[in-house]
Order: C-alpha cells, then sequence, then structure tokens
C-alpha cells in the first residue's frame, strides 16, 4: 500500500477541508484515504469544524446548481450576497481539482441528487457539534450498556431514579423547589412525598409535576413522553406552567411530530417496562425507538431520511441485543441502513 499524498495546491488546513468535503461527497474512501482522513481529524481539534463548514458550503453550492435552474421566462429576483465570501469559497475549492464549464468536481445538475435530503443531513451533523456544545452539562448520566436499567440513584430527597441507558439528567434542588432537567433519555422515578416543594420533571417545552407519585418521563429523538404508574401527575407548559392535563395511573401524555399533545391509556404493569430488559413499544414513532437504541450502538449516529414521513412502530425489543432490534425495524418496515464516513448512519426507505 502506497503512502497517500494530498494534491500540491493543499497548502493549509481549510484546503485540506475542503479537499476532504468534496471526497466525502463523491463516494466511499479507500483503505488508505480513510487512514489519511482521521489522522487529519485527530491532529488538531479544530479540523472538524472546518470540515463542517467546507462541507456546507460544497452542499450548498451543489444545492443551488441541481434545484435553481435560471428560466429563461422569468427574471431572477436580484438579492443582496456576501460576493467576496463566495469568491474567497470558490478560488478555495478550485484549488483542488481541474474543471472546464463548471465547479471543480461539482456533480451535473443532470445527475441524480438528493439535495434536500443532502441539507437535512448536513444540517443534522452540524446540529451534533454545535448543539452538543451549547447543552449544560448533566449531573447524572447512566451508562450505555443495558447494565444501566438495573441501577437505582437516590436522590436527595429520598426519590428513587432509574434510567435508560444514555439518559442525561439536570438536576436543581434547592430549599422551594426540586427540578429535574430531562436533556435526552427517559427515568422511572419514584416520588418523594413533600407537599412544600412539588418534583418538576421538565421535557422540551412540557413539564410534568407530581408530589409523591411514580412515572416514567422521557425525551427521546425530540419526543417528550410522560406515563403514570402511580398517583397523579399535572402536566403542565414549561413557560408559563399553564396546565395541559391531569394524568392519574395508567393515563400517558405525549407530543406528536408537530409538537401536539396526545393521551392515551397503558397497562401499569407494562409501564417503564425497560427496567425488565425489553422495550415494549405500542405505535411509538421510529425516530423516538432508535434515539433509545442508539446509546447502545458506540460510534454510530443515526439520522432520520425527512422524506420518509411518519413511521410509528409497535413491538417487543430485547435492550441486550440493539444489533438484533435494529435488523427487526429495517426488515418490518422495509428500510436500509446505509453507513458514512464519520459514525453516520442514514435510515431511509430502500
Amino acid at each position: 500500500m502506497t503512502d497517500f499524498r494530498y494534491p500540491d495546491d493543499c497548502q493549509s488546513n481549510e484546503d485540506i477541508a475542503d479537499f476532504w468535503a468534496i471526497r466525502l461527497d463523491n463516494g466511499d474512501l479507500e483503505r488508505r484515504e480513510q487512514v489519511a482522513f482521521e489522522n487529519w481529524q485527530a491532529k488538531d481539534a479544530n479540523n472538524v469544524r472546518l470540515l463542517m463548514r467546507a462541507r456546507q458550503t460544497w452542499r450548498s453550492m451543489e444545492i443551488a446548481v441541481a434545484d435553481e435552474p435560471v428560466s429563461a421566462s422569468k427574471t431572477p429576483e436580484l438579492k443582496e450576497v456576501d460576493l467576496e465570501g463566495i469568491r474567497a469559497d470558490l478560488e478555495r475549492l478550485g484549488a483542488l481539482e481541474g474543471g472546464q464549464g463548471r465547479l471543480p468536481g461539482m456533480r451535473s445538475a443532470k445527475r441524480r441528487l438528493r439535495p434536500k435530503l443532502a441539507a437535512a443531513i448536513a444540517v443534522m451533523i452540524i446540529g451534533l457539534f454545535v448543539l452538543g456544545g451549547l447543552r449544560p452539562d448533566p449531573d447524572l448520566i447512566a451508562a450505555s450498556d443495558a447494565s444501566a436499567i438495573t441501577e437505582i440513584h437516590q436522590l436527595a430527597d429520598g426519590s428513587q431514579v432509574w434510567m435508560e441507558p444514555g439518559t442525561r439528567l439536570v438536576i436543581d434542588y434547592s430549599a422551594s423547589a426540586r427540578d429535574i432537567v430531562v436533556l435526552d433519555g427517559g427515568i422511572y422515578i419514584q416520588v418523594a412525598h413533600d407537599s412544600t416543594r412539588p418534583l418538576r420533571v421538565r421535557l422540551n417545552d412540557i413539564t410534568a409535576q407530581a408530589v409523591g407519585t411514580a412515572f416514567v418521563a422521557s425525551k427521546w429523538g425530540g419526543h417528550a413522553r410522560v406515563e403514570v404508574s402511580e398517583g397523579v401527575v399535572d402536566l403542565r407548559e414549561s413557560e408559563g406552567g399553564l396546565r395541559l392535563a391531569q394524568l392519574s395511573a395508567g393515563r400517558a401524555a405525549w407530543q406528536g411530530s408537530k409538537g401536539d399533545m396526545r393521551y392515551g391509556l397503558r397497562d401499569t404493569d407494562r409501564i417503564a417496562g425497560w427496567r425488565n430488559g425489553r422495550w415494549m413499544v405500542n405505535d411509538m414513532p421510529l425516530e423516538e425507538l432508535i434515539a433509545r437504541i442508539s446509546p447502545l450502538l458506540p460510534g454510530q449516529n443515526f439520522i432520520i431520511d425527512p422524506r420518509m414521513g411518519e413511521i410509528s412502530v409497535t413491538g417487543n425489543f430485547d435492550l441486550g441485543k440493539p444489533d438484533s432490534a435494529m435488523a427487526a425495524l429495517m426488515a418490518a418496515y422495509d428500510l436500509e441502513n446505509r453507513a458514512y464516513p464519520g459514525g453516520f448512519h442514514l435510515i431511509s426507505k430502500k
């Protein structure tokens, strides 16, 4: 195997980032390229940011070529643009490869493209890096394996919490309040009774509030869900505190894909069934279930093809066999799981 060499025009890390942006867009890397790519990322923590910016620039130009042909019968609307910035980006990208009649390395607009999907994936990938740095540090993190479900966490007020694998919590207790924020994940909590300090669990823009009861609160893939096994839980807006519903034992509430609230009944014996090692789901959004499974598959970041629409899953899955659970989902709903460099996996229809 010969050593990998960058083109002569790659004189800076920005040039190299542009090179990888184009190369990744053209297909899977060869073994020697993969090694060089990984070495370059590990060399400087800033290289990941440069790569994300280069890929975003490259994809935005590709989308413009594919999606916005100029109509001869319609005068395009003039918009104020950063010409100098665009020129700089084109010069850097153009230094990498030759080409006539179109941008260097650019796909033809006639070639089969999925620009909206590419844009969605780019945004999601960037979000994994950017938003991850904006979230508060968790106070409690569950292990990313099936052993997490056996651990009981004792809180300062005497409440007990069980956590799904990969769950991350912020806990803020004071003399007047008991607040928990679920950053990602799911919990089953047995709330110690304290009428002077209702316990509040925040999930996105809704909050579950209880004085002394037991319930599930989860936020996977952005989907908030509350299921009550004992007592009564008030469901409120996180901002303003307006009551949305009062849930008694056997009642559940969850947010739909558009943020609308939905309500239903649950068998109390099946609530938090994951504590016994199995997910028992009924009409659960696909992205919510895959988000639950993903902590058990380290190094893999799953992205759902936005063109698929809503897919609801009903089934029974073993936490100890996440690969089998993913394979069952792919087969049952005629899906495919395509891997990309960097540990990203795209779930889409075959």
